[in-house]
Formats: structure tokens, C-alpha cells, sequence
């Protein structure tokens, strides 16, 4: 089965995630870096892109962040 891509429209689910992520004082570098142990292809420029909005978001992808930002992944959509 394919993977689900979720595409920003009218909520910014990466700003949603910076803003988490900044709050928590978590370094992008080291989100990217544990997502990339997880076996996600994921680099700076397109983590910047999710995060900025500006690139589909896998629901894999989501799941991860949210577990390792340890919010419920609801608080991504808000």
C-alpha cells in the first residue's frame, strides 16, 4: 500500500510543529537525526520544507515527529 501524503492547506501543520518543537527547546538537527535512525528520508532542506509548509507531509512521518515531540499527534492539526 502506498504511503498517505497530508498537504498543508488551511493549517499549518509545520508551523505547528516548529512551534512545538521550539517550546520544547528540541533542535531541528537532532528531530531530523532521530527520524533518520528511524529509517525516514529525511535531510535539512526537507525538514525545513515541512516545517515552513512548503512540502506533502507523509502520515508515517507525522506519527514519528509527534512521538518524538511526545504530543498527541491531534496537536499537529490545531
Amino acid at each position: 500500500m502506498d504511503e498517505i501524503k497530508i498537504r498543508p492547506d488551511k493549517i499549518s501543520v509545520g508551523g505547528n510543529i516548529k512551534r512545538i518543537r521550539t517550546a520544547k527547546h528540541i533542535r531541528a538537527y537532532d528531530l531530523i537525526r532521530d527520524l533518520q535512525l528511524e529509517g525516514f528520508n529525511i535531510n535539512k532542506q526537507r525538514y525545513y520544507k515541512l516545517e515552513h509548509d512548503l512540502a506533502n507531509v507523509y502520515a508515517s512521518e507525522l506519527v514519528a515527529i509527534a512521538r518524538y515531540l511526545d504530543v498527541d499527534i491531534s496537536e499537529l492539526f490545531k
